[in-house]
């Protein structure tokens, strides 16, 4: 868990260096300043830094599955932006008369960079509560931290939101891990 934390760190320390900008250095002396008020801004207002989305996801029948996945971010700047959100995941299945539930919940962060245009770097950490069925405890649960390297590509449909597809890796899966490597993510993105 400590060398994960030590990567996380490490990778938005980079990322965070990266999204720099150069400050210019100031003209000689003998040069006069010319000043541009009509420069546009990245943001206006703190309000159009916002965005959110997630993924929503269900199947009835036999077997029903329901999966909701907000979140919300914020642009730091126009390619590095913060993140969090929830997950929540519902399972049942009816097999031989005796009818099977589970639930997954828990919260999660990221960190995105926009490499070029529509395609993206990310980082995120998720935190979620899944059934221990190895427990001795009945209906016993674990906290299972997971590690989330990837990218992905993003499509306009709009001015403010997107259409976002993303492949992930989990670096630290564990036998409790609800993800299978690779994990594979269709959501969207709106701008307030």
């Amino acid at each position: 868990m400590r060398i994960a934390l030590y990567i996380i760190t490490f990778l938005l320390l980079n990322i965070l260096g990266f999204s720099q900008e150069n400050t210019p250095t100031s003209p000689p002396l003998n040069q006069s300043v010319i000043t541009n008020t009509n420069i546009p801004k990245d943001f206006n207002t703190f309000k159009e830094r916002l965005f959110f989305g997630g993924n929503v996801g269900a199947w009835f029948g036999p077997t029903t599955y329901i999966n909701l996945s907000p979140l919300i971010g914020c642009k730091i700047t126009k390619e590095f932006s913060l993140g969090g959100g929830f997950t929540y995941n519902y399972y049942s299945q009816t097999y031989m008369g005796q009818k099977y539930t589970s639930t997954i919940y828990g919260g999660n962060a990221f960190a995105r960079y926009h490499i070029y245009e529509n395609l993206f770097a990310q980082v995120g950490w998720d935190r979620l509560s899944v059934p221990d069925y190895a427990s001795i405890i009945p209906d016993g649960r674990a906290w299972v931290d997971n590690i989330l390297i990837g990218g992905g590509y993003r499509q306009a449909f709009s001015e403010r939101g997107s259409f976002v597809a993303a492949v992930f890796y989990n670096i630290n899966e564990t036998p409790l891990s609800p993800y299978q490597n690779p994990i594979i993510q269709i959501g969207f993105n709106m701008g307030l």
